[in-house]
């Protein structure tokens, strides 16, 4: 039993190593929202590489969230954020005054 458990724990370790490639993707760097209805969804990129990601479903002062850390690792159009895999559909373009990028077929517009 200790045999296994130390064996999922250093395949976990292992997996979440993975190097951020933030400098490869510069324009990912800031704080990224989508609203839909009382749902919103919040993409948090750090110069470092260090990112998260968070769904946040509720009004007033109740509400449920899901977030997931980690390092930014962008691979083809597979973002990678801990456990959670998004598709960049768009990456980051300027669209007049405002940045835009479309992951999972949302826009998310840079705050």
């Amino acid at each position: 039993m200790k045999k296994s458990l130390l064996i999922l724990l250093a395949t976990f370790f292992l997996l979440s190593c993975e190097k951020s490639n933030i400098a490869e993707h510069a324009d990912f760097i800031g704080v990224w929202a989508n609203v839909d209805g009382d749902l919103r969804r919040t993409l948090e990129v750090a110069p470092g590489g260090r990112s998260s990601y968070e769904e946040r479903k509720g009004s007033g002062n109740s509400y449920s969230a899901v977030s997931y850390n980690g390092p930014f690792v962008l691979n083809d159009s597979i973002l990678k954020i801990g456990f959670k895999k998004l598709i960049v559909n768009e990456e980051p373009t300027m669209s007049g005054s405002t940045w835009c990028l479309v992951m999972d077929n949302r826009e998310y517009k840079k705050e």
